[in-house]
């Protein structure tokens, strides 16, 4: 009972504020991403407060002025929307693919999964779109995704003093792995890896460091979660994304260029490189056993994905369908099969089919022109949203930065991000 009055206060103040002004329910919805992990039920049905949150500011937006009698569903180009025509056709096609996936797996899970996945996030974007338009507004987004990474901060550095949320598999005698509020550690590198990101960015390209300095503050933040959860896909990504700003941009390109040969000799002189290097390389087909290391294990999860989706080439497995329709081609019967095949292309590809990640490389192409568009325009935003991508997507190289709930959602603010800032000439 206590539950349900808790959800009714908080679902209330929630609505308030976002009735009164839109930005302030984005800004919470944001804040308050892994309150995913609230679970509720409403009239019998399985929901989360994050669904909630999002389903009441869409139906705020949608009532509100009465902006349900102007919206345009038109695809035209002359017609008045805030979306390009590119952007509209490819929204459109990416849904249809997720409808499509939904009915190769059509079970009552993947229609949980698509919902939460595809149609609220896609919910979420479209309040985004429309209620972002000033740099204040931009400002407010900002402060949001960078309290997101403070209080995720705060509460692992509280759970490492702590036995609070200990899950045993990522405790002594193993190798101790941070989660916070997660379930497991890389759940919390996906989510604050790619802010991080951002706001190192935003810090270097600052005209007053010392008054921002807490965009640093920020980054560091991020970065130390991504040490604590052990998630060397995100470490390298930061790492990555920091390399590509020093090599290429045109402000630190002069020192930053031997910076990097300096610190690759001190690490050659100082680091026993040879104590650590395997005498033989990673096999492109690896015998596994439990000392594999978490590269042996992806090349195998990827040749067993494969080999299914020579079978599945067209429509892959469906929502949801990835840990049923691999267990045939499983050949390592003591791993488990993971929800997702941890790599970008093949996650998209096994969920979505081929046309689903034919989308998605248009989407990622569309991206690129976007921050193209940006970096000739001379903009302040330009390299860190091209930083922030890029951790993203070269985590998601060897991970699942899209298919939870807070990564969907995530996912969408970084596209709402990039096409507000290219779209408005006065957001330097």
């Amino acid at each position: 009972m206590m539950t349900e009055i808790w959800l009714f206060i908080a679902l209330t103040i929630f609505i308030i504020a976002s009735y009164k002004k839109i930005i302030w329910g984005l800004a919470t919805i944001i804040t308050l991403l892994p309150i995913y992990l609230w679970r509720v039920s409403l009239f019998s049905l399985p929901s989360t407060f994050l669904e909630l949150m999002i389903i009441s500011i869409f139906l705020i937006w949608l009532f509100k002025d009465k902006r349900i009698t102007k919206i345009n569903f038109s695809l035209n180009k002359k017609a008045h929307n805030v979306l390009s025509p590119r952007w509209r056709y490819l929204l459109v096609a990416w849904l249809l693919a997720s409808v499509v996936a939904l009915t190769i797996n059509p079970t009552y899970a993947a229609l949980g999964l698509w919902r939460a996945y595809f149609l609220e996030p896609m919910m979420f974007f479209l309040v985004f779109m429309y209620s972002v338009k000033s740099r204040a507004d931009i400002r407010i987004i900002v402060k949001a995704l960078g309290l997101l990474v403070v209080w995720l901060l705060v509460v692992v550095l509280y759970q490492n003093f702590s036995s609070w949320n200990f899950i045993p598999a990522y405790n002594s005698p193993n190798i101790k792995r941070l989660t916070g509020v997660f379930a497991y550690p890389n759940a919390l590198a996906l989510l604050t890896a790619p802010i991080a990101a951002l706001f190192f960015g935003l810090w270097v390209y600052s005209k007053n460091k010392f008054r921002e300095i807490i965009y640093l503050v920020i980054f560091i933040a991020g970065f130390v979660l991504a040490v604590l959860a052990r998630s060397d896909g995100a470490v390298l990504a930061l790492t990555i994304s920091v390399i590509f700003w020093l090599i290429l941009a045109k402000k630190v390109r002069k020192f930053g260029v031997p910076l990097l040969i300096i610190i690759a000799l001190i690490a050659a002189v100082v680091l026993p490189i040879n104590k650590h290097i395997p005498t033989t390389k990673p096999s492109l087909n690896p015998e596994l056993n439990l000392q594999s290391n978490s590269l042996d294990i992806r090349l195998n999860q990827w040749q067993e994905t494969a080999g299914m989706l020579q079978d599945n080439f067209i429509f892959g497995l469906g929502i949801a369908g990835y840990q049923c329709g691999l267990a045939a081609y499983h050949q390592t019967q003591w791993l488990e099969i993971y929800l997702y095949p941890h790599n970008i292309f093949l996650n998209f590809w096994t969920e979505l089919g081929l046309f689903g990640v034919i989308v998605f490389l248009l989407m990622l192409m569309s991206i690129a022109c976007l921050l193209k568009d940006i970096f000739d325009k001379h903009s302040y935003w330009a390299w860190p949203l091209s930083m922030m991508w890029l951790t993203w997507f070269v985590h998601g190289l060897v991970d699942v930065p899209y298919f939870k709930n807070d990564l969907s959602i995530l996912f969408f603010i970084m596209l709402g991000l990039t096409i507000v800032i290219q779209q408005h000439k006065k957001i330097k």
